[in-house]
C-alpha cells in the first residue's frame, strides 16, 4: 500500500492503516520516549498515551505532511506532559550562563569501550531537569524557544539547563578517561 492510500485510510480510522502505522513507527517513538524516562514501564506508558492521542487526533493530520513529523510531535507532547504531571524536575533561572555553544563532535566508538552504551549510562544519570532539555536539544532538534514553550520556562533557563548538562557529560566522560583526542586518536 502506498504512503497516501495509507495516510488516508488511517485519516479514516481504518485499523489495519493504525496497525500499519504503529509497527513502523512505534520502536523509534518508544526510543523517544526513553529518552524522556529513565524506567522502561513509563516510557511503554507514554508511548501507549501517545498512539491512543495519534488515533484519536488522526482526523487532524494534513496527508500533505510527513507522517512522521506529526507523530515525532505527538510523542514529544506526550512525554513532556508526563513529566509536568509528575513534577520530576526543577529547573533553576540562571542568567550568567554564556549564551555561545560549542561545536557538536562526533564521536568515533573507542576500541574496548561502548561509548553509546557509556553515554547512555551518563544520560541516565543527569538529572531530570538537564537531561530533558538536552534530549529535546540534542536528539529532538528543538530550538530553545521552543523547549521554554513546552515546558513554561524562560528561554534562559532552557539554556542553562543545556549548558550544565554538556558541562556535566564533559566531566562524567573525563572521569571515565574518555576525551576528545581519546576518541580521535581510539
Amino acid at each position: 500500500m502506498s504512503l497516501d492510500k495509507l495516510k488516508k485510510k488511517f485519516i479514516r480510522g481504518n485499523k489495519k492503516a493504525f496497525d500499519t502505522i504503529y509497527k513502523d513507527y512505534s520502536a523509534a517513538m518508544f526510543t523517544i520516549c526513553l529518552r524522556y524516562t529513565k524506567n522502561h514501564d513509563k516510557a511503554a506508558d507514554i508511548l501507549q498515551e501517545a498512539f491512543i492521542k495519534i488515533y484519536q487526533k488522526r482526523e487532524l493530520f494534513n496527508p500533505e505532511y510527513d507522517l512522521g513529523g506529526w507523530i515525532k510531535r505527538i510523542v514529544i507532547n506526550e512525554a513532556i506532559n508526563h513529566y509536568r504531571s509528575e513534577k520530576k524536575f526543577e529547573f533553576v533561572e540562571d542568567d550568567s550562563y554564556f549564551e555561545s555553544e560549542e561545536g557538536h563532535e562526533f564521536i568515533i566508538e573507542e576500541e574496548g569501550i561502548n561509548l553509546k552504551k557509556v553515554l547512555q549510562e551518563i544520560l541516565n544519570e543527569l538529572p531530570d531537569g538537564y537531561r530533558t532539555v538536552f534530549t529535546m536539544y540534542v536528539f529532538d532538534n528543538l530550538k530553545h524557544q521552543e523547549i521554554a514553550d513546552y515546558l513554561n520556562v524562560s528561554i534562559n533557563t532552557s539554556k542553562t539547563q543545556l549548558s550544565k548538562a554538556r558541562r556535566l557529560i564533559k566531566l562524567k566522560l573525563e572521569e571515565k578517561n574518555i576525551t576528545r583526542s581519546t576518541v580521535l586518536n581510539g
